[in-house]
Parts: C-alpha cells; structure tokens; sequence
C-alpha cells in the first residue's frame, strides 16, 4: 500500500490551549503539524520545512502588531490569520497582505470554520475555475484570487473563447464571467452553458462594474448560479465562491452514493443500466458489438448458511476489489445479491474471454486469500455479444450461457 504523504501545516500560537485546539483540527483534517509559539520559532521552522498552510496568530509575545503575517505570506504560504478582534486598526493591517482568510476568535463557530477553511483548502486543489472577462486587469485579479485559493485557473476573453475552452476541459466546475465583452456577453455566455450543461454540473457567478439594478436577475434567470458587483469585497467573493462549490460536491457525494453499492464500492444496477443503454445505443450506429459477461459466485448461499451474513458480505467485498483490479477500463457493477455484471470497452469477444478466464482463475486460485475467515469460492459466467440497443436482449442471453455454466458444473466461463 502506497504510503500517504500528510501536507504540513504551520500554526503560530503562543497561547497553548488554543494551540491545542487548532492542532486537533488540524490533525483531524489530515495534516501534519509543526506549532510555533512566537515569530522568531516561527523563522526557524520556515527555514527549515516547506508548508502547505499556516494559521497564524495577530499577536505574539515578539510579534504585537501583526508582524508574523508577512512572515509566511512573503514564503507564498497560504495564511489564515486568527485574530481576538477587527477593529479598523486590526483590519487595516491584515488587509495588507494577501492572506486567504482571517478568523476572529469569540466562539466555538470560529473553529468549526478554521476546521472547514482546513478541509476546503486541499479540495480546492482539484477545482477547475474558468474565469472569462476581457480586461486583462481584471482577469488577472480574480485568477490570482483563485490561486491564493489552490485552485486550478483557465482563462477566457470573451464568450467564445470560454466555450472553447469549456470544450477542450469539461471537468471545470466554475465559470466566472464578465457581462460586457466582445463577441459574446457573459448573459449569452451563461445560456449556451446551460444548454450544454445543468447547474448540477457547472455553477456559474456573473459579475459586471455596470450599474444596473436589473443585470443580477438576468444573469441568475439565464443560468447563473451567483452574482457579483465590481468592484467587490474579496471576502465576500470566497465566501460565494466555496458555497457554490460545497454545492456542486454536496450533488457528485448524492449523486455517487445514489449510483455506487455500498458493499462493494461498485457501480450499482441502476447505474449499470443507465450508462449501457447510452454506449449500445452508440456502438448500435457504427455497426459494433455490445459484450456483457453476467457473473454469479458459485453456492454463496453455503457461503452465508456456514459463515454467517458477515461472512458473505466480506467475500462481497473482496470479489468487488479483484474486479476493480482485474477490470479497470470495464464497467463492472453488482446487479444484487451475489449476481455482478460485465460491460466490456472492448468489441470484440476474444480478449473479454481472456480477461474473464484470468479472473476466474485468480479466484479458483486466490480466493480463500481475500478474507480474514480465508472463504474459498468461485465464479460462474456467462459471456454475450449482440448488435443491438435493447440491453434487456443482451443481459438475457448472457444470462443463459450463465445457468448453462452452473449447469455444467459452476467455476466457468460459457460464451
């Protein structure tokens, strides 16, 4: 197993109750933690370590006034800045730099929110934001907030340019966009994207310096998802920017638990049949065949009856890692029970019974292996191939080679 390398985090605290508390969030967030109690342990462990982030303390015993700030921001270290209280005199100095964020310590709601900025910060890592305005000024603004930020920046121009763009990287998740551009506007902009895509793919936050009390709604009736007024609070464009995508994870965490098996980690039937019924209806059109291999594990009701239910679902569990491994770039699902199914990338049936003979054998061989019980079982399959688009046809007739497998004597494959 591949070792996990934790990201470390600097956190400057002189006080040690509190100290304790950020490092238990922070710990609890997955990173590794070095605490300096003033500025000059803090240069120390600059000097020595690279961090992801810091949580850095207003006030320190050599540092009253705010001074440990530029200490990690001028190490382009992402820093967020506890403070006991914002007074204009406080604000002024923490707005100087540019810090990912300042918390004010009062309450219990400041750590749970320093815990969420913790857990924000590496997600957004693997966010795509497309920032689409035709004043390189302010392109250059927003993408370096985002970049503060971690997350991943793609820049447009103009609305063409953005849907290119879009083309070329679907899996952007954000587009923020710019209302008055040449060629087309950022109102357009939105429309054509929400013909290509729903808002539970993409979120899209409109903002414009055009004094127009009507341009918010129009934006958010055309498809955004958001609206901003330039020139805008950049606290406020965090805080609009991570609760849209909170939003757009909270519908792919639903929306993946509605199409995963809980057991075995594998898509479910639902999902099986819905992805399917697309590529056949794909493949019906250039003439090529569909393959499904329908699997059963041979007398797992013994399995359970000796075992117990605890016992069945551990070798559920297993077989679902030895088909993830032996199935990579097929689409394998479990249709229920001890039954599982095959959609095969490829076309044609002589390497899917290659693939599928490994499996078995890796099974017939492995198997007992797999569980703290060491439960020896096999598989039995069944192996069709059609052109067509009726999924029903197909996962029948590799149904029938299936109960002529177990027919047979179970622990083969009949094709």
């Amino acid at each position: 197993m591949a070792k996990v390398v934790l990201r470390k985090i600097l956190i400057i605290e002189d006080t040690p109750t509190i100290a304790k508390v950020q490092k238990h969030i922070a710990t609890s967030a997955g990173y590794q933690v070095d605490i300096a109690e003033s500025l000059a342990e803090a240069q120390a462990l600059l000097s020595q370590h690279t961090y992801f982030c810091a949580v850095v303390d207003f006030v320190l015993p050599d540092a009253p006034h705010g001074e440990a700030i530029p200490c990690t921001v001028s190490a382009d270290i992402p820093t967020i800045v506890m403070t006991g209280n914002i007074e204009s005199q406080t604000r002024s100095i923490v707005e100087q730099y540019p810090i990912i964020d300042y918390i004010i310590k009062e309450n219990k709601q400041a750590y749970h929110y320093l815990r969420r900025q913790l857990e924000r910060l590496p997600r957004n890592e693997n966010v795509k934001v497309l920032v689409v305005d035709d004043s390189m000024a302010s392109r250059n603004y927003v993408s370096a907030l985002l970049i503060r930020h971690k997350y991943q920046v793609l820049e447009a121009c103009d609305g063409l340019e953005a849907l290119a763009v879009l083309k070329e990287n679907p899996e952007i998740s954000v587009i923020i966009t710019d209302n008055e551009m040449p060629n087309m506007r950022g109102e357009e902009l939105c429309i054509e994207i929400r013909r290509l895509y729903s808002d539970d793919d993409k979120a899209i936050i409109g903002i414009s310096g055009v004094e127009n009390a009507n341009l918010s709604t129009r934006f958010l009736k055309n498809g955004a998802n958001d609206y901003l007024r330039k020139p805008f609070n950049a606290e406020e464009f965090y805080c609009r920017l991570s609760q849209n995508v909170d939003m757009l994870e909270h519908i792919q965490t639903i929306r993946r638990q509605a199409n995963t098996d809980y057991l075995t980690g594998l898509p479910n039937r639902r999902y099986f049949f819905d992805t399917v019924k697309k590529s056949l209806k794909a493949r019906f059109g250039k003439k090529q065949h569909g393959l499904i291999a329908m699997i059963d594990i041979d007398h797992f009701k013994q399995v359970n009856d000796k075992y117990g239910h605890d016992g069945g679902d551990a070798v559920l569990e297993s077989i679902g890692k030895v088909f993830a491994t032996h199935f990579a770039s097929d689409l394998v699902a479990r249709l229920g029970g001890e039954e599982f199914a095959i959609y095969f990338k490829d076309t044609k049936p002589e390497g899917c019974v290659e693939k599928l003979e490994q499996f078995r054998k890796y099974l017939e061989s492995n198997s007992s292996k797999l569980t703290t019980q060491k439960i020896a079982f096999t598989v039995s399959m069944g192996l069709a191939s059609q052109v067509t688009t009726n999924i029903e046809s197909l996962i029948k007739d590799a149904d029938e080679q299936l109960y002529q497998a177990k027919d047979t004597g179970r622990n083969r494959l009949v094709y």
